[in-house]
């Protein structure tokens, strides 16, 4: 079946949080998805702790790794006594069985609110498609920042159903997913510029976005861009060089990295395209 997400946005002073049902991971992490758009909209307005969370974290004894409480908390949002007890056949026993209580207690303390109405009002979403790329994610947590232009510019890529129309793998629920699931956004590999390493890294902390960079942020390298999907969009905005090698630019080239069959990232490559009458092919070759 497939993990299942739900996109948490979380006020853990006033108890307030919105949960939008942001199915498996690859179907609803785009600059487009609407759960995406809700989060978008709340971080706008103030800080809020953020959680993609997967109900895998009710199997395989994933809650056993939790320590944190905020991140706890955000996993009483979506998760209550019954998912744990549904999933493990004698939860009473597991040495984490005080976390599951802990989840159960506050998963009845939350006041879930609903921001439909006002997102499609403020994003303009029937004619933009998009969340808007100006502005900065902060990390209130530990201080760090993302330039979402910068991260968009090197994640877009070509869609829609005539393939023209700019979309892009978001950074929040990359960087604030409860584990397993933003491989599924690029299962061969990504461009050489992602930062998949990051997944995760974010779930649970407090999050803003603001329109300037204020003082002790420390802006990092972000990026979430599959291999394929990126390698599309270079060939049809830049073309090709003389040797028939797809560019990223007006001089640089496209360099990608596809994953091994066990998921390890790879040695950077860069993409071969042979255009015939019927198709275009791209393959991966070694950079000399």
């Amino acid at each position: 079946m497939g993990q299942i997400f739900y996109a948490c946005v979380y006020d853990i002073e006033n108890r307030t949080c919105s949960v939008t049902y942001a199915d498996k991971f690859h179907a609803n992490c785009y600059t487009y998805s609407g759960a995406v758009v809700a989060a978008h909209y709340l971080l706008r307005q103030k800080p809020y702790h953020v959680m993609w969370g997967g109900n895998y974290i009710t199997i395989d004894d994933a809650l056993a790794d939790v320590d944190d409480e905020n991140t706890l908390l955000g996993i009483s949002i979506y998760e209550d006594y019954d998912g744990f007890e549904r999933n493990n056949s004698d939860i009473s026993q597991k040495l984490y069985y005080d976390k599951v209580k802990f989840i159960d207690e506050n998963s009845k303390t939350w006041k879930h609110t609903s921001v439909r109405d006002e997102v499609l009002e403020l994003f303009n979403m029937k004619v933009t498609r998009s969340v808007p790329f100006n502005g900065y994610l902060l990390n209130h947590t530990k201080n760090l920042a993302v330039n979402l232009f910068e991260c968009y510019k090197k994640s877009i890529f070509l869609g829609g159903k005539c393939g023209y129309e700019f979309f892009a793998i978001d950074p929040i629920p990359v960087l604030t997913e409860t584990g397993g699931g933003a491989q599924m956004a690029y299962l061969e590999g990504t461009s050489a510029a992602s930062t998949d390493e990051l997944a995760g890294n974010w779930c649970g902390d407090l999050l803003q976005i603001v329109d300037s960079l204020p003082d002790g942020y420390e802006i990092i390298k972000c990026c979430f861009a599959d291999i394929w999907k990126r390698a599309v969009f270079c060939y049809k905005i830049y073309g090709l060089n003389d040797e028939g090698l797809l560019k990223e630019g007006q001089s640089s080239l496209y360099e990608a990295r596809p994953f091994t069959i066990f998921g390890e990232r790879g040695t950077s490559r860069h993409v071969k395209v042979e255009v015939t009458k019927d198709k275009i092919r791209y393959s991966t070759v070694p950079i000399e």
